[in-house]
């Protein structure tokens, strides 16, 4: 008994958290693609499921099927949104194109699926008037959730401050009013998981009640509850209770029936290439817990057998099984370095030519040092910048990932500000005091930070954009946090990136004056060792220095033993850019450069530490291949290594005796 009820409320609450992660988007504006091959994907397998149980059913243990029919042969048809949407965050597909079709595909299957089991609860009373009643019920409760429910649920969201916490009272309120629901749900001739799937979905997916929600019961749900529910399964299913060859056969066939139906019917209506369409395919072959719950129900309700459970369980487990590496193997997302076109740098950028930056927040705390360093890159008539300006959101409290203007993102009624709508208003106003030289496209990227990078280099990528801008967060090193998977997004940027990255450090620096170029004033100092990471950034400091605001001085460091001829290349190259350098900026007293011959990096640390002049921006390269010191012993005592060894020693410091920014260039790879 007590199992029982455990294994139940770990069901209600699942739902209720699948309601609650769902866009409805998807559900009212769905793509045609999605809609097509979801439509496809479900009555295809319906069909061959149909015709099989005609004939096979004879074969089976199953006795007559009745209006049960529709419903066994649509759940073994159909590819359930959270099953789909779980395997593709496990798969790091949630942010590519192939996850975000196959989670709007699965949406559609379901919701079409709800629908039909909803009739055919009704079908299953046992006189016309209980039906006719049934149908009414269904109505009243869809009234009671939209126009009572939600308005209280909206009305919560609307009290509660941006950034601010939800009362805890509400919170309880709303986990007991799932139970309210559920126990709704099974009165009118619903189940009591529609019940609760019910009130989740009209609380607005990503608000700041969905989020507080799912931090607080998701785990107890899937750590605590769930395991029961597995239990309970596994006391259920008993294998050797598999003694009948021709139901077990006869059923195989049926499900396979549904699989070949589920693959056919996404691959024909799919304009992907042949691998691609078969990938999207076994993706939606795969089953979850929801059908499993399912098969329970029908075995409660006696509809079927211990064996036909024990054959139904263990074949969608092996189908899942079966089907995630196969995925891995044909499915490779898109890595957009590789095929873009050479140029993406700031040192190839044609003169006059526009500069595309695409900047990246985590929150508003920073859009007055990424606003800094776009003025300070000197927008002009000639010289144009473009900033396409990503706020990047963990997600929680949703299912899908999401790239969209910040106003098309959040689907609650309320009108009160987001945190995207200070950051984007912030920009506004920078542009418009620009007179036209900055433009800006605000982007909300909401996804899981171990893939997000895909969303970013994909942007960077479509827009030929020659500047990734990212802020850098401290690694805590601790199993979970944050900070962790920030710094795990970081790695993958700088690794897939195609174009030049640059992390902003920001030392305790506070320039909050706003950037208007008349009176716009700032210092930057680069630190020039040599390699193609300094050579981007001493690409991006020339460029600064035609600003009538601001003051460049470059020092460039040679080592007195550097007599390596395998570097020979690389010094010429190094050579050049200074060299052009210097013949720009000959008549610019803003602009200054050293040359400066030390013996060793604790030399060259102790020359910086000497530095008189306060400055607002620090550069460096990331990578110095070309200088022994930075590559040999010192890089084994690198803590933050996506900063590089002279990046971290900088950022670690106290090296310059003033708050600054510092800004740690990597070029294209």
């Amino acid at each position: 008994m007590v199992l029982n009820t455990t294994s139940e409320l770990a069901m209600l609450y699942l739902f209720f958290l699948v309601g609650v992660k769902m866009d409805t988007n998807l559900i009212l504006k769905p793509k045609r693609d999605a809609v097509r091959i979801g439509m496809t994907g479900l009555i295809l397998p319906w069909v061959l499921v149909a015709c099989a149980t005609h004939y096979l059913r004879p074969y089976t243990s199953i006795g007559e099927m009745g209006p049960f029919f529709i419903m066994f042969c649509l759940s073994l048809s159909l590819s359930p949104f959270p099953a789909i949407a779980n395997i593709m965050d496990e798969l790091n597909l949630l942010t590519s194109e192939m996850g975000k079709l196959a989670v709007s595909c699965a949406m559609v299957n379901d919701m079409v699926s709800w629908v039909v089991l909803i009739i055919t609860a009704a079908l299953l009373q046992r006189t016309l008037m209980a039906s006719i009643s049934a149908v009414a019920s269904t109505g009243a409760f869809f009234i009671l959730i939209t126009h009572v429910m939600r308005p209280v649920v909206v009305g919560i969201i609307e009290n509660t401050p941006e950034g601010g916490v939800v009362s805890q009272s509400w919170v309880v309120i709303i986990l007991l009013g799932v139970l309210v629901n559920a126990f709704i749900g099974d009165v009118i001739g619903l189940t009591p998981n529609i019940g609760a799937f019910g009130l989740g979905v009209i609380i607005p997916e990503g608000s700041t009640l969905g989020i507080a929600l799912v931090e607080k019961t998701e785990t107890i749900v899937t750590e605590f509850l769930l395991p029961f529910f597995f239990l309970r399964c596994g006391l259920y299913t008993n294998i050797f209770s598999v003694r009948n060859a021709k139901n077990f056969l006869a059923l195989q066939v049926i499900m396979l029936m549904g699989s070949v139906g589920k693959l056919v019917g996404t691959i024909l209506p799919c304009n992907l290439n042949a691998q691609n369409a078969l990938s999207l395919g076994l993706i939606m072959i795969c089953k979850g817990i929801f059908n499993i719950s399912l098969f329970l129900t029908w075995r409660f309700y006696r509809l079927i057998d211990e064996e036909s459970f024990t054959i139904f369980v263990v074949s969608n487990l092996l189908l899942t099984v079966i089907i995630a590496p196969l995925l891995t193997t044909l499915y490779k997302p898109p890595r957009y370095f590789a095929t873009h076109a050479a140029g993406l740098s700031l040192q190839n950028i044609r003169p006059n030519h526009e500069l595309r930056i695409i900047a990246c927040l985590h929150d508003e705390r920073i859009v007055n040092d990424i606003i800094s360093i776009i003025e300070a890159s000197y927008p002009a008539r000639e010289t144009p910048i473009y900033a396409y300006v990503l706020h990047l959101v963990n997600l929680v409290g949703r299912s899908v990932a999401v790239v969209a203007d910040p106003s098309t993102v959040y689907r609650c009624s309320t009108h009160k500000p987001t945190k995207s709508d200070y950051i984007m208003s912030a920009f506004k106003k920078y542009s418009d005091c620009t007179h036209g030289t900055v433009g800006f496209r605000p982007l909300t990227v909401i996804a899981p930070y171990k893939s997000m990078h895909e969303d970013i280099c994909k942007i960077a990528h479509d827009n030929r954009a020659a500047l990734i801008l990212l802020p850098f967060h401290r690694n805590d090193h601790m199993l979970g946090s944050s900070t962790a998977a920030l710094s795990t997004l970081t790695h993958n940027v700088l690794a897939g990136a195609p174009c030049s990255v640059a992390l902003l450090v920001n030392r305790g620096y506070k320039y909050c004056r706003f950037a208007v170029q008349e009176h716009f004033s700032y210092s930057v100092l680069l630190l020039f060792f040599g390699g193609p990471d300094d050579r981007e950034a001493l690409a991006f400091a020339s460029r600064m220095s035609t600003h009538p605001g601001l003051s460049v001085t470059v020092i460039r460091f040679q080592f007195s033993d550097d007599d390596d001829n395998d570097n020979e290349r690389e010094r010429q190259l190094d050579y050049s850019v200074l060299h052009e350098f210097k013949l720009k900026n000959f008549t610019n007293e803003s602009a200054m450069f050293r040359e400066e011959v030390v013996n060793d990096i604790e030399e060259a640390l102790l020359l910086i530490r000497s530095l008189k002049s306060k400055y607002d921006l620090v550069i460096v390269g990331r990578r110095n291949w070309t200088c022994k010191a930075l590559t040999g012993d010192m890089a084994d005592w690198s803590e933050n290594t996506e900063l590089g060894v002279l990046g971290d020693i900088i950022a670690s410091s106290d090296l310059l005796d003033n708050e600054y920014n510092l800004l740690v260039m990597q070029a294209r790879m």
